[in-house]
């Protein structure tokens, strides 16, 4: 990795946005300006946040140039979802080489571990009774039905 991206915790590249509709501008769209964007080298401190965004490419590019909604600690995958797919690839590309000793290192090891645990329940559920079994896979699934579904990325709402 370049000292230089490790020195300034990322990398300044130049990105475009896709048309909008503007109703003054000549043939009823306008092309926004381009603009230098930061693609930060993600800190250790953001790991556990991030590593659910791995699989939601806009929310991780959002992440990787560290643009927030107005809601404090809500990424913005908007903002992404209004790049060229040119600039959007390069937010990507940009993201893998500036962080892949770092946080993509840490999401290969988080989903080896994942899948070997899992590979470890599989096992020993072969080896229950089919009884037993069925009603594990019943409880599974009742407690699924129950809990709420949120998004990668999204955080539960706060104790009270």
């Amino acid at each position: 990795m370049n000292e230089n991206i490790t020195l300034f915790g990322g990398k300044t590249i130049t990105i475009n946005f896709e048309p909008v509709a503007d109703a003054a501008a000549e043939g009823g769209f306008r092309v926004p300006p381009a603009e230098e964007i930061k693609v930060r080298q993600i800190p250790v401190r953001e790991y556990d946040a991030g590593v659910g965004l791995v699989n939601d490419e806009p929310a991780l590019a959002g992440f990787l140039c560290q643009r927030l909604s107005p809601q404090p600690s809500t990424l913005n995958k908007s903002w992404a979802l209004t790049l060229t797919p040119e600039s959007f690839e390069e937010v990507l590309k940009t993201g893998r080489d500036v962080n892949a000793k770092g946080f993509f290192s840490a999401c290969q090891r988080r989903t080896e571990h994942d899948a070997k645990a899992q590979a470890a329940m599989i096992g020993m559920m072969a080896s229950l009774p089919p009884e037993t079994l069925r009603l594990v896979m019943e409880k599974g699934l009742a407690t699924q039905q129950r809990s709420p579904t949120l998004s990668p990325g999204s955080a539960p709402p706060p104790a009270r």
